[in-house]
């Protein structure tokens, strides 16, 4: 059946979908998350296979603009056998020049690797090197005892790593007022990483990172801006918590630059802006031969694009920290049938063929937008 699977075809829905609270990133307040679900349809329409593309701007740019290119696409890919279509998202993600938006290759090769693995009564990028995926909680910005607190409450509930945001440049005493409360109510034997958006100087960043490296910091998650990788490059040879590159890495490119720069102990990857799993799984075996680890994480996507993410983070053995995929709890539904299964710190990788979740149409049609 595999050999006469043709991409018969390829449809879309958009979303908007708010935020429980909003989120603080290194660029502003976030509300609420706009993007689409794809669908490719193949074998008479009794297979389909899903993806999902949610562009986060400034890593990518807007949804009106990163659907601009899907269309052109689409009608390209219908009519092709599976395997044709594949060979041609891979040419285009191999490209430098390529001018398709990373979000738009990344659901289209989701979409159609579901709908192969579905066909073949197997896992999306089975064989896996787990089951389940060990997951960080996040403390936001809060007075130490409130974050203490919650701290307290995250590892109760199961959690043996926690992502702590700092205020940043100015609130540098809180920020360690902040740490210290939290180290000292999850004891020593928790992973504690640190997210500071982007927001200091180099010298601040050199100052503060000496100042938490005895509360036993696992690595500090893009302490300056995004473009500033020489800064990171000296600061990484300087400090004594390792670093982390999120904002600076917002292509396959970038990541590979900070590899050639040496600017990072850990890549953090988000695989909508690498535009796909298989480049993903790609820069993850040049990281891991320069000795860099790598930690997989959401762009706070609704359930589709968050559990394509988790099969990219069970599937390779060398990723074997918590991934930052807790995040659909962050959002007013995940567009599931079914919900992934959160259990005492492990996210579970669903069992069916596939992706192994379906997306709720019900759901999607109450949140839909036109673009």
């Amino acid at each position: 059946m595999l050999d006469r699977l043709a991409v018969e075809a390829i449809d879309w829905q958009c979303y908007c979908l708010s935020l429980r609270a909003p989120f603080r990133t290194a660029h502003g307040l976030l509300t609420a998350r706009r993007g689409a679900i794809i669908e490719v349809k193949g074998a008479g329409g009794s297979l389909q296979g899903y993806g999902e593309l949610a562009p986060l701007p400034p890593f990518s740019p807007p949804l009106e603009r990163t659907l601009a290119a899907l269309p052109t696409l689409a009608s390209r890919l219908q009519g092709m056998s599976l395997a044709a279509a594949l060979a041609l998202l891979e040419r285009e993600q191999e490209r430098a020049d390529s001018h398709l938006p990373a979000p738009v290759t990344f659901a289209l090769e989701v979409a159609l690797l579901d709908l192969q693995a579905r066909a073949a009564r197997q896992g999306l990028l089975a064989p896996y090197a787990r089951s389940a995926v060990p997951v960080n909680a996040a403390i936001g910005v809060a007075a130490p005892p409130e974050a203490a607190q919650a701290a307290r409450q995250a590892v109760a509930s199961g959690f043996r790593c926690l992502k702590l945001k700092l205020a940043g440049a100015g609130k540098e005493g809180e920020d360690l007022e902040r740490l210290a409360a939290v180290r000292a109510s999850i004891g020593q034997n928790i992973t504690l990483r640190l997210d500071a958006n982007a927001s200091w100087s180099l010298a601040q960043a050199e100052q503060m990172l000496r100042a938490c490296a005895p509360y036993g910091v696992e690595y500090v998650e893009q302490p300056l801006a995004a473009d500033d990788l020489e800064g990171l490059r000296q600061l990484r040879r300087r400090s004594p918590v390792p670093i982390a590159a999120d904002e600076s890495l917002n292509s396959l490119e970038s990541a590979r630059q900070l590899l050639r720069l040496e600017a990072a102990d850990v890549l953090i990857l988000k695989p909508q802006f690498l535009g796909g799993l298989r480049p993903a799984l790609q820069l993850i075996e040049e990281a891991t031969a320069r000795g860099v680890a790598c930690v997989i994480t959401s762009a706070l996507e609704a359930g589709i694009g968050v559990c394509s993410a988790l099969h990219l983070a069970a599937s390779h053995p060398a990723l074997t920290r918590a991934a930052g995929l807790a995040t659909l709890s962050m959002l007013s539904t995940d567009l599931l049938t079914e919900p992934l299964a959160l259990n005492g710190g492990l996210l579970q990788l669903p069992s069916g063929p596939g992706l192994g979740v379906r997306p709720d149409h019900e759901a999607l049609a109450r949140h839909s937008i036109l673009l």
